[in-house]
């Protein structure tokens, strides 16, 4: 919990979300990543005013695999919204379905 990875102990499949609060005048650009590839992107375009934007994914995930989420790593400016008050930035991850042995 206080890597801000999910590590794998149980192999199934699971339910990611990801819910993040833009901030207006910028892009956002983050991926939900498994063992180090890119497996969705959230994006939101320049706005004049920031919003909440969501994104989720099912995947089935082994032993040892470990999913987080990543800002874009690239050219343009990429930016969400955040305080020292509030959480803005919500990952969570369900078990779907057990794929261990019975």
């Amino acid at each position: 919990m206080f890597t801000g990875k999910f590590y794998c102990y149980v192999p199934g499949i699971y339910y990611f979300s990801l819910n993040v609060h833009t901030w207006n005048q910028k892009e956002t650009y983050l991926h939900i990543v498994r063992n180090g590839v890119e497996v969705v992107i959230l994006y939101a375009q320049v706005s004049d005013r920031s919003i909440m934007q969501s994104q989720s994914v099912m995947l089935e995930l082994r032993e040892q695999d470990e999913v987080w989420v990543r800002l874009y790593k690239g050219e343009r400016e990429n930016a969400v919204f955040s305080d020292e008050y509030d959480t803005y930035i919500t990952f969570s991850g369900h078990l779907i379905k057990y794929s261990g042995d019975p």
